[in-house]
């Protein structure tokens, strides 16, 4: 078709078409406040309604592609700022919004807060990875920052009681929404000093970005920025972030993950390297012990081959192979088979073997001298280590004693491969396991005390002071006990009426 002029005139649709490409292409991807009227569900699955304000209104269709992932419900007369592109709808030459998300309008002011402020501290510094310090591998007293109730204190309580039951954790109690809870936060940071902590975590469990924005707050971003202290943030879930996940120096996905990011080596790990430590040094004791006794059995071999015995056994040979073709000269092979006698006699007492003893006992009296001077040097540091580790791993070292006593059994040498000379040495070896063993706990037990254990949500963890048993019975309300005397054990429960 031709117009007048000559030119080719435009369809209708072709008109429609080329305007809508024009709004999305002038107009790109825009943000509208307003308000939801109108709205209508299509059996297909789409959603049309109008956005309006004061003045005006704007029609709008959302596809059910984006609405399924779209996690906010639309609602007759609520305010929402709508995210899309502007189009026309061509069969009709309407003009509308095509919506690819929708979300509550104080949710998308505070988003443009929160992504403004991370956008100054960013260019800052305060985000700098340089900036991010290492956590300690083995931490002995962690502050945690956090409500004193709900699910996130409790998960981390028991996670790390679980992983690092020696370490000492402080809880700094703080509201963790509202008006007055970023000032607490604040205040809480504020207390942290690396003379009394190794780390500090800071958690709450999830929620919206208004529940979260406490952990936005700038002068709490700035407070954990010059915090002497290593922290390790765990606010909210996976997908949660806030402007004090990005200035801390390292970030869990939850609470949870935050107190496992801050106990990198567990108790489990420490009784590992225990059990390898002591293989290490029972097989250096068996080498040693074992070099000792083929040294021995060398020399011993040495002495039987150099012996009277043997050099006479060989002469007789000797003679006996000469006898036969000297029979003729009997007479005077005898002759001088007496003077020969006479001076292998004369030479036998010159060389008496209590003297080659003597000889070879001193040359075994100074390495045996040294193994001994070894052995003692070695055990005393040994029993120096033990007895560090025994203060320590108390508990450890009673339930690991019948397996310990029964491999030691198993690597002692049979006494009859030993010589005399180091059944001395094994029967002090012998007096001083008893007297390690004398002063192990059990013998404690004995004389009448007893060890206190919790039996519940940490079952075999030591409670050594009575503070603990307090703090952890207020949490709970009861906490449940085992006395492990030396013939048996007693439940006990502490409960809040014990003290009142």
């Amino acid at each position: 078709m031709s117009s007048l002029t000559g030119s080719a005139a435009l369809s209708v649709t072709q008109i429609n078409k080329q305007a809508g490409d024009l709004l999305g292409q002038v107009f790109g991807v825009v943000e509208v406040v307003g308000e939801i009227s109108e709205h209508k569900r299509a059996a297909s699955g789409h959603h049309y309604f109008a956005l309006k304000d004061e003045r005006s209104q704007l029609r709008c269709a959302f596809f059910r592609g984006n609405a399924q992932r779209n996690a906010h419900p639309l609602r007759e007369g609520e305010e929402v700022v709508v995210t899309g592109r502007l189009g026309i709808y061509t069969e009709r030459g309407a003009y509308q919004l095509i919506v690819q998300s929708i979300a509550p309008a104080g949710e998308g002011r505070l988003a443009a807060e929160f992504e403004r402020l991370k956008q100054r501290l960013l260019a800052e510094g305060l985000f700098a990875p340089e900036h991010k310090r290492p956590t300690p591998r083995l931490p002995g007293h962690i502050a945690v920052i956090s409500s004193d109730t709900g699910a996130a204190i409790h998960d981390v309580r028991v996670t790390l009681a679980r992983r690092l039951p020696l370490a000492r954790v402080t809880l700094f109690p703080v509201r963790v929404q509202g008006a007055e809870s970023a000032g607490e936060l604040r205040q809480a940071v504020s207390q942290l000093t690396v003379d009394d902590f190794d780390v500090a975590l800071i958690v709450r469990g999830g929620g919206s970005l208004s529940d979260l924005w406490s952990f936005n707050d700038e002068a709490l971003v700035r407070a954990l920025y010059d915090c002497p202290v290593p922290v390790i943030s765990g606010v909210g879930h996976e997908t949660d972030i806030t402007l004090c996940d990005l200035v801390a120096d390292r970030r869990a996905a939850t609470p949870t993950g935050a107190a496992e990011l801050a106990t990198p080596i567990t108790a489990s790990d420490m009784r590992q390297q225990v059990v390898r430590q002591a293989d290490r040094a029972r097989r250096g004791w068996e080498s040693r012990l074992q070099a000792g006794s083929q040294h021995l059995d060398g020399l011993a071999r040495r002495l039987q081959r150099a012996g009277p015995a043997e050099r006479l056994r060989l002469g007789r040979l000797r003679l006996a192979g000469l006898s036969s073709p000297l029979r003729h000269g009997i007479e005077r092979r005898i002759a001088l088979g007496r003077d020969g006698m006479h001076g292998l006699r004369r030479r036998l007492e010159g060389g008496h073997p209590r003297r080659r003893l003597e000889a070879l006992r001193a040359q075994v009296a100074e390495p045996t001298a040294r193994l001994h001077r070894a052995m003692n040097a070695k055990h005393r540091a040994e029993s120096e280590r033990m007895d560090a580790l025994s203060r320590r791993l108390l508990i450890t070292r009673e339930r690991q004693m019948p397996h310990w006593r029964a491999r030691l059994d198993a690597a002692r040498l049979d006494p009859k491969s030993l010589d005399r000379r180091l059944r001395e040495e094994r029967a002090r070896l012998a007096a001083l396991c008893r007297q390690l063993e004398a002063l192990g706990p059990r013998q404690v037990q004995k004389r009448g005390y007893a060890l206190v254990e919790r039996r519940e949500g940490a079952p075999g963890v030591l409670v050594k002071r009575a503070e603990e048993v307090e703090r952890l019975g207020r949490a709970e309300g009861r906490l449940a006990l085992t006395l492990r005397f030396v013939d048996g054990d007693v439940p006990v429960d502490w409960t809040q009426a014990s003290i009142e």
